[in-house]
């Protein structure tokens, strides 16, 4: 239990470091003074340019992805057949890394919007479901160029494409199963809380598209 512990507190701790806030600081720029004033990646490129910020998000990918693929390896390796204890120490680890980058303790507890980590868990829990939630995102740029509104169909996809690996193509539900559906639940909460302010500038047509100079 202790280790399960210290494994948790480290996945924080590693979702929290700030890739955006470092490459904006070696630019002599604070992000958080800057653009949409948020430490993630978009306001990164829209910021920094795409020299840093495709680096930054490919960063807060990466400390999802790499860590939750440590784990799930570390506990047998195909997480459809993880136990109910398995999964819940492995959803823990999942929550951490988006907490982490969320609300990172390096910044008073203020962080990105967890997209881009979120999308790294998603990869190492399932690639169906990490692509089908990259390819919702990627439709959705090209419709409509709001990164906003494609983060969020994202996590729509997201939803239904976990249902399917761990319901409908398992024939079933267990314990785990409903456990993960539970945690991407309310990822996609979070997810949808940190962009209610880019919600109220879509509804209001004063959301920035991306590509744009505006």
């Amino acid at each position: 239990m202790v280790e399960n512990i210290l494994y948790i507190v480290a996945a924080y701790l590693i979702g929290g470091v700030p890739f955006g806030y470092l490459a904006g600081r070696l630019n002599g720029i604070d992000l958080r003074e800057h653009g949409s004033k948020n430490i993630g990646a978009t306001n990164a490129v829209r910021v920094l340019g795409k020299k840093w910020g495709i680096p930054v998000f490919v960063c807060d990918f990466l400390k999802g992805y790499l860590p939750l693929l440590f784990m799930g390896c570390h506990l047998g390796g195909d997480v459809t057949a993880f136990t109910a204890g398995q999964m819940g120490y492995f959803l823990g680890v999942f929550f951490a890394l988006v907490l982490g980058h969320t609300f990172t303790c390096y910044l008073n507890f203020k962080g990105g919007k967890g997209v881009a980590t979120t999308g790294g868990c998603l990869f190492a829990v399932s690639p169906v479901i990490g692509l089908t939630a990259l390819l919702t995102w990627i439709l959705m740029m090209v419709l409509t160029r709001y990164v906003s509104l494609s983060s969020m169909a994202a996590g729509v996809t997201m939803m239904l494409a976990a249902f399917y690996v761990f319901v409908w193509n398992a024939g079933g539900m267990s314990t785990a199963d409903a456990m993960v559906l539970s945690l991407l639940g309310l990822i996609f909460v979070l997810v949808v809380w940190k962009h209610r302010a880019n919600i109220v500038r879509l509804c209001n047509g004063t959301e920035p598209k991306a590509f744009s100079k505006k």
